[in-house]
C-alpha cells in the first residue's frame, strides 16, 4: 500500500502496532511499511482474525450465486484432497480440484476490481502440485520420480472468520486533505492443510489504495462434480519441476503488456 499520503500520527500508530522501534522521519516510515508489506504481505496487515464458522454472513450468502452457484457450508470441504488449483485468470476466484472428481471455487469477486491472495503458510503449501495462476501453469515443485509424495494435499480444518485489516483510504480527488490508515472488517475463508501448524486464510484485496473499501469478502461456492481439470495436459512434458507455461496471455488490446511468465522454462 502507498503510505506517503498519510499522517506522522497515522503512521507512527501503524509502525508501533507492527513492532517498529526507530521511527525515523515520515518518509522513512511510510518506506519502512511498505517494505514491511511486500515482505510479510498480510501478515503485516493483519490486526486480527475471529468469529470462526461454517458460515458466512448472510448477506454474503445469497450474493452472485448465479455465477459460482449456491455457497457452501466450509464443513464440505474436509478431508477433500487437492490435487490441482487455479486462480485469478478470469475471475477473482480460487478454484480447487478434488481426488474426489469434485471441484469448488472460492469466490471473491464481491469488491470490483479485487484479486484472490493467501497467506504466506498457505501458498508456501499450495505449491507442491501443479497450479495455474493468473494465466500460468506451474509444474509441480516435485521431481518426476516422486510424482505422489507432496501431492493430494489434505484439507484437515476448514472455516469462515471475519479479519480486521488495515487499509489506506485514500481522500476524495478533489480534497487536499491526507490520506488515512483505517481498518476494515471483512470475511476470510481458512484452510489448515496436512502438514500446518495453524490455520491460513484466503483472502480478496483491491490492489491500489481507494476512496473506498480496500478487502473483500470472499465464501466458498460451487462444490460439483462435472468440472474437468483445466489445461492438464499442458504441463509435465518438457518442464522441470517449477517450470513455467503461459496458457491465457492477459493483456490490453489498445495498450498490450506482454505475458506475466515465459512461454516455458525448463
Amino acid at each position: 500500500m502507498d503510505y506517503y499520503r498519510c499522517s506522522t500520527e497515522d503512521l507512527c500508530r501503524e509502525a508501533r502496532r507492527r513492532g517498529f522501534e526507530n521511527l525515523g522521519t515520515r518518509d522513512q516510515v511510510g518506506e519502512s511499511l511498505k517494505q514491511d508489506d511486500d515482505a510479510r504481505e498480510s501478515e503485516a496487515t493483519t490486526v486480527a482474525t475471529a468469529k470462526h464458522s461454517c458460515f458466512v454472513p448472510q448477506a454474503l450468502n445469497l450474493s452472485r450465486t448465479a455465477e459460482f452457484g449456491a455457497t457452501v457450508p466450509t464443513d464440505q470441504l474436509l478431508n477433500e484432497k487437492i490435487v490441482y488449483w487455479t486462480m485469478n485468470t478470469f475471475f477473482s476466484t480460487l478454484q480447487l480440484f478434488f481426488e474426489s472428481g469434485r471441484s469448488c471455487t472460492i469466490d471473491g469477486g464481491q469488491l470490483p476490481n479485487a484479486t484472490i491472495g493467501l497467506d504466506p503458510a498457505l501458498r508456501f503449501k499450495l505449491t507442491d502440485p501443479t497450479h495455474e495462476e493468473d494465466g500460468c501453469v506451474v509444474n509441480s515443485i516435485l521431481p518426476r520420480r516422486f510424482p505422489l509424495s507432496g501431492t493430494g494435499l489434505v484439507i484437515k480444518q476448514a472455516l469462515v472468520a471475519q479479519r480486521t485489516s488495515i487499509s489506506v483510504l485514500a481522500p476524495d480527488s478533489s480534497s487536499s486533505k491526507q490520506a488515512r490508515i483505517v481498518t476494515e472488517v471483512h470475511t476470510v475463508v481458512g484452510l489448515r492443510l496436512k502438514g500446518m501448524e495453524r490455520m491460513a486464510y484466503v483472502w480478496a484485496k483491491r490492489p491500489a489504495v481507494s476512496e473506498q473499501r480496500t478487502w473483500g469478502d470472499v465464501r466458498v461456492a460451487g462444490l460439483r462434480d462435472d468440472i474437468p481439470i483445466p489445461f492438464v495436459g499442458v504441463s509435465g512434458r518438457g518442464m522441470k519441476p517449477g517450470g513455467q507455461s503461459t496458457v491465457v496471455v492477459k493483456e490490453s488490446l489498445i495498450a498490450p503488456q506482454g505475458p506475466q511468465c515465459s512461454r516455458s522454462q525448463d
